[in-house]
Parts: structure tokens; sequence; C-alpha cells
């Protein structure tokens, strides 16, 4: 690689310096279009210019000062280099960013390692050796020792704070610095070592909220001593800014892991339902991850408040469909006597004024691989749902929900309820039986004897099937059954007159399916695999008809990191640009930007980047002289 630089600049290779956006792009003989991206992306400093070069030896080309005259110091008084390893030594004995230094008579800021260009704009420092620690940027001065500058750019108030954090030293444990924050995880993966393209690096940067990321997915649950030893050693600054952010489904064992991550701070914490990603076309989303590292669904819950030993409420939520009427925290109107709750684990479609078994439906954890609907209370007195509407609106979710989506009741509201709920949305094209809940929090399939209960004797000729023709509430004895009185003609006549008044009304019957040809390429049960292009859309609004479409925006009060932040396409994943978004082989493709590594590339290609005027600098620097901060010097 080294001799090839040096043949380049023996032949006097054509330079070029071009602005972009707020930067200035260096190269020789073109550059890649994902190249300039990478630069226009890229945030501003107060009193610093970011030079963007993909080969850190082009620092020694003997053009390159007097073309950087007309930048520094007349408009900026120094340059933020970025190059992979332009703070360190290469072959030839001499730094990259000191010989700038020296040349340009100004402060040089540049990485020690490879960089990390997460999702959003902000540039994360490798280490230069694996396994090592070393991952930060250094400050060159003419004349003078580098100083530390930070581990991220822009940084992040709480990147300071994070300097104080002491691993505790667990065995078969890892602790390590990610771009938003920190990351724990076992040692010896069955995955293999940790690339820097992994989606833990490509999760949003906040600059008021640090994320502890916990476990990898595909890896056995962590310890939850290992978990507590890890939030008691974090500095109290950072606790008070702490999204613990589950990585993979299960990733703490003994209990959940609000519960186990509360308990462990003696605080109420903030506990994210999944990966904050970069979703191209969608802007920032919490994602469900996969067993296997790929984004699965986006949940209607995004983050969960966990109080120490006293359970969760959701904390912020997005609306499950468009044209739903907020009834409550998390609660919208299905009509004037049921409503939605959303959950963690997906929703809870219920009786506006019931709620038994709630205890046991909101801790229902959240998986990547179902969209979990409950339908119902833990009581098997209660009314049948209007399963036009609730049909309707479990077919107006997001693609990549509906082809998760998995029913469930409650055990304690019957067998009568599951067999109408099976019948009511036996339209969906779930294509399964709807699950029964225990009370222990289980689900169970209807034909497993685990949930059982005695069978009640019924009057010859009465359906067990039926919808229940009591009318009112009958006293339960001492095993919880209710107790039903004999049956004779009296009751029998009660009972006739009561199907008439609870009969269903005209817009809650579904009509009766009409025998119709399947669509080519529907799918009869969920799967894991791609949709094929021609499986009929959900009906919904225009803006759902496509894979990929986002629910409706809630109100703003009902949302956070709701930003749109620009993706930026590309194709190399090694090189000095931003990849494609990648199409997750789900039943709807939820594509994201990943991160991508920043190393030396081998030659660049590709037209000119169109030069503009450089826009006015906006982010201002920190106040005083101060050591190991990127900007803290005047």
């Amino acid at each position: 690689m080294t001799k090839v630089h040096h043949q380049r600049i023996g032949e006097m290779p054509r330079l070029r310096v071009d602005e972009v956006g707020d930067a200035l792009l260096v190269s020789v003989n073109g550059v890649h279009p994902a190249t300039a991206a990478v630069a226009r992306a890229l945030p501003t400093e107060a009193g610093r210019i970011c030079v963007v070069m993909t080969d850190p030896a082009l620092a020694y080309h003997p053009e390159l000062g007097h073309r950087l005259c007309r930048w520094v110091p007349v408009r900026y008084e120094s340059v933020r280099l970025i190059a992979p390893c332009a703070a360190v030594a290469d072959q030839s004995g001499r730094i990259p960013a000191q010989e700038l230094s020296e040349l340009l008579e100004t402060d040089v800021v540049a990485p020690v390692g490879e960089l990390v260009a997460v999702p959003g704009g902000t540039l994360y420092a490798l280490p230069s050796t694996p396994g090592t620690a070393d991952r930060r940027w250094l400050r060159y001065r003419p004349g003078r020792p580098p100083l530390n500058a930070g581990w991220r750019f822009p940084q992040p108030d709480w990147e300071r704070a994070l300097t104080e954090f002491t691993e505790p030293g667990i065995p078969e444990v890892t602790v390590e610095q990610i771009p938003s924050g920190l990351w724990i995880r076992r040692s010896h993966s069955p995955l293999g070592p940790v690339d820097p393209t992994d989606l833990a690096f490509a999760a949003q940067v906040e600059p008021d909220s640090v994320t502890l990321l916990v476990s990898r997915p595909g890896d056995p649950p962590l310890p939850a001593t290992a978990l507590r030893r890890v939030i008691e050693a974090l500095p109290a600054g950072i606790r008070d800014q702490l999204v613990v952010t589950p990585y993979g489904d299960n990733p703490v064992a003994d209990g959940p892991l609000g519960a186990v991550a509360s308990a462990a701070a003696g605080r109420t914490l903030r506990v994210r339902a999944g990966l904050p990603l970069q979703l191209a076309g969608r802007g920032p989303q919490v994602t469900a991850i996969g067993a296997d590292g790929s984004p699965a669904w986006i949940p209607f819950a995004r983050e969960v408040a966990w109080r120490p030993h006293g359970g969760g409420r959701i904390l912020s939520w997005t609306a499950p469909a468009e044209q739903l009427l907020p009834a409550g925290p998390a609660q919208f109107m299905l009509n004037e006597r049921w409503v939605v709750e959303v959950l963690e684990a997906g929703l809870w479609i219920r009786e506006a004024n019931r709620s038994e078994g709630a205890s046991v439906v909101r801790r229902l954890p959240l998986e990547a691989e179902h969209c979990t609907v409950v339908v119902g209370v833990g009581d098997e007195d209660q009314l049948p749902p209007p399963w036009r509407a609730v049909d309707r609106l479990l077919r107006r979710l997001a693609p990549d929900a509906l082809a998760r989506l998995r029913l469930a009741v409650p055990a304690a509201a019957g067998k009568w309820f599951a067999e109408a709920t099976a019948k009511g949305l036996r339209r969906l094209p779930h294509g399964a039986p709807p699950l029964l809940l225990t009370s222990t929090g289980r689900l169970l399939a209807q034909d497993s004897g685990e949930h059982r209960a005695p069978v009640e004797p019924t009057a010859p000729g009465v359906s067990t099937t039926a919808t229940p023709t009591t009318t009112s509430r009958q006293p339960a004895d001492t095993s919880g059954r209710r107790v039903r009185k004999p049956v004779d003609e009296a009751s029998y006549l009660l009972r006739y007159v009561d199907e008439i008044r609870r009969a269903q009304a005209w817009d809650e019957v579904p009509p009766a399916p009409a025998p119709a040809p399947a669509a080519p390429g529907s799918p009869t049960h969920r799967t894991s695999s791609a949709v094929p292009p021609s499986t009929p859309a959900p009906p919904g609004p225009p803006g759902q008809a496509t894979a990929g479409a986002p629910t409706a925006p809630p109100a703003p009060h009902h949302r956070r990191h709701d930003e749109e932040a620009p993706s930026v396409p590309g194709e190399h994943r090694r090189k000095l640009d931003l990849p494609a978004p990648v199409d997750v082989p789900t039943a709807a493709p939820v594509s994201v930007v990943v991160p991508v590594a920043v190393v030396p590339a081998d030659r660049d290609a590709g037209a000119e980047p169109t030069a503009h005027p450089a826009r006015r600098a906006t982010v201002a620097p920190p106040d005083g002289e101060t050591t190991g901060r990127p900007n803290g010097e005047a």
C-alpha cells in the first residue's frame, strides 16, 4: 500500500481540493461518489475545517499545502483531518497529521486508527491495534507534543464523564465503548469477533442519553450479576442519562432486563424496546433485532420506564395505525367501548372499562419474531369484541408487524372466547389459531394439555362453543370456576332471550367468506422469507401500500428522536463511504443504514464532486482551554 502511494506521488498525480458541504474533499484522479456523500454529511465546527482524504499519504503531496492556504488560516484556524490512521507513524516513520500541521503552521486533529461513520453524521475512532483501548483523536501542534482529543466527533456532553468509568473486570464478560455509549456482552461468542460494521456501531448517538447495550444476538443471556456490577460501577453522571437497550431477545437471565437494571441502579431507568437505528426512508426508529443480528420489525412501544421492584410503564410509543384517537397513555380508541393499548410485546385489545389480568398481559416480553396481539381480558364473562373493527385495525398495521402477527387470548377467558377469536379473525393472513396466555405469562397452543381446566357439565343439546348467555356474572366457587345453576325449561327460555339481546350488531359480524382462489404467492402463514412480488399488500391508505411504509405519525409528545436524519448511499463496506441500505430477509423488508469502517482506499474512482461555496460553521467550541477534548482549544 505504501509503495503504491510513493509511486503516485512520484508520478505527480492530479490533485483536487473541492468544497463538499462544509468540508474539503482531497482526491486524485477522481473520487468515488459515496466518499463525497460522507464529506457532505459531516457536521461543522466553529474555527475548524474538515479535510477528507481516503489516503493519509496525500498529506505529503507537495501541492496540498499550497491548495489549502485558501482556507487555512484565512477562513479557519485549524484542521480536522478525516483520514484513517493519520495520527500514527506510517512505514516511512512520518506522521501525516504532524506533517500537515508543520506545513500549515496550525493545529491538526486526526484519528489514531480507523474510523466508523455512524449513520447520522458521527465519526467514532477505533483502536489502531485490535484489543487495545487507544481509540481516540489526537491534536497535533507545530513543534509541540500531541494532546488527546476524545473518541467521537462531534463530541457529546457525556463523553468526558464516561472516561471516568473503570471496567469492573468480570470474567467471560467484555465491556467496551461504542459510538452511542457502552456495550456489555460475552467475551466468547459463537458468532466470532465483532466487526466494525456490526449494528451495535450503528446505534444513534444522542447528546443527552448514554446507551448501555446489553448482550449480542445469538449469545446466551448475560448473568444478572454481571449487569448489576457494570451499572454499579458507572459514574453518577452517567447513570442520570443512562438508557438500557437490549440487543436481541432475552439479553439477561434471572428476570426482565428493566427489572434487573433498575434494581441495580436503585432508581427509575429508561429501557428501550430495541436498537435505535437509522432506517432507509423512515428515519430513526427503535427496531427489534432478530437472533441472526438483522432488523426484524418496529415495535409500537419505544421506551419503558422501569422502577426498582415496581414494574414498568410505557414511556414513549407510536400509534399502531392511522385514524386512532388517543384514549389515555399508550391507549387508543377502537370504538366507543373498546380500546387498543400499546404493549412492549405488541397490542392489547379490550373493553375500555375492563382490565382483568393486566399484570400478566402488560409484562409480556418483546420477541423479534412475533408481534403479539392479545384480545380480551382474563375473565370468562365478557362481551365478544367487534370483530370487523379488530380485523380492520390489524390489517392496517405496518407490513413488518403484520407479517409477524401472533394472536393470543387469556386462558381465563375460556374456550368459547378462544374459538370466537379464531372465527372472528379467520380472514387474517397469519393462518394460526390464537394462543392461550396463562396466569404465569406463558403462551401455549390450544391443544396443549397444560392449560385445560375441568370441563363443566352442561345440559343435553346446549352447545359448548357458543358465547356465554348468562345475564349476570355468576359467583365463583373455591376452585375459581363459575357455578352454573341446573338447566330447566325456564332457563332455556331465558337463554334464548339473552342470545337475542347479546347478538352482535350488523356492523360487527364479519360476512361469510366466499370461496375464491388464493392470490399467487399469498402467504398462508408467517414465514421468515421474503414476500414474492405478487403478494398483495394489506388494504389501507396509499401511504401504507408499499412494504416498509411508516405507520401513522403520533402526536409530538408521544414520539422521541423522530427527527429525520440523512441516509447516505454507497457501495463498499470497508472504504470511506457508506453502503447501500441492506434489505432484511423478512416478509416485510426493513432497510437499515449500517455503519462503515473508514480505512485507506486502494484507489479512487468516479466523477469529481461539484464544488460550491462553503457554509458558515454552526458548532461552537467548548468554553475554556482544556485538554482531552477535540474543540477545547482556541
